[in-house]
């Protein structure tokens, strides 16, 4: 009878430590990916820096956030922010929250906002009400599979819509996830940062 309490005591005391000090288990990992689509062409964003060839219409970005609210996009037609490398300090990391560009609710217009200086926050939280993904979500467990469609780009600088045919130059994007935010919501750390080149080809 001792041998059996004993044992269950044990066995109590080991779910405590495995779950106080087994990282699996105490923490949340944290992962982001994201794919550029367009027809049957769907590229993933696997490395640091990836070169994506597409046609001069509709594509879409496919976003998977895992224990993750949302990832920052820098978009624009020149090469600044392109050049930086995979360790670069990006310029007012700690301020990306108040660089935020207006974002449509669920995506409305289907169009990426172009800028030189601010940043867009693509995100999904289910405490808020609306998100700048297209309005169906993938929920799978604590991931979520969200679409991005883009039929048109924003110039935020000169507030005017831009058509595919309005654009010929590549389009240059960096995308960062923060891992962690001090006590004030100011990013401290980045999980993942990705660099895309899109040159656009002719339609056959």
């Amino acid at each position: 009878m001792n041998n059996y309490f004993h044992n269950k005591i044990g066995l109590a005391i080991s779910v405590v430590i495995l779950f106080f000090f087994c990282p699996d288990v105490a923490a949340q990992n944290k992962a982001l990916a994201i794919r550029v689509s367009q027809d049957e062409t769907s590229v993933p964003l696997s490395e640091f820096q990836t070169t994506v060839q597409i046609k001069k219409r509709a594509f879409k970005f496919v976003v998977m956030l895992e224990n993750l609210k949302g990832v920052y996009v820098f978009a624009s037609i020149r090469d600044s922010i392109y050049r930086f490398t995979e360790t670069s300090p990006i310029r007012d990391f700690v301020y990306l929250p108040l660089l935020e560009l207006k974002e449509d609710e669920f995506n409305t217009n289907k169009e990426l906002n172009i800028s030189e200086t601010g940043w867009s926050y693509w995100f999904y939280d289910t405490a808020i009400a609306w998100h700048p993904f297209n309005h169906k979500v993938v929920s799978l467990g604590s991931k979520y599979i969200c679409n991005k469609i883009i039929k048109q780009f924003y110039d935020v600088s000169d507030r005017k819509v831009l058509k595919f045919r309005d654009i010929n130059t590549p389009l240059y994007l960096f995308f960062v996830a923060v891992d962690e935010y001090d006590e004030n919501g100011a990013p401290r750390k980045e999980l993942i940062r990705r660099k895309v080149k899109i040159e656009w080809v002719d339609e056959e």
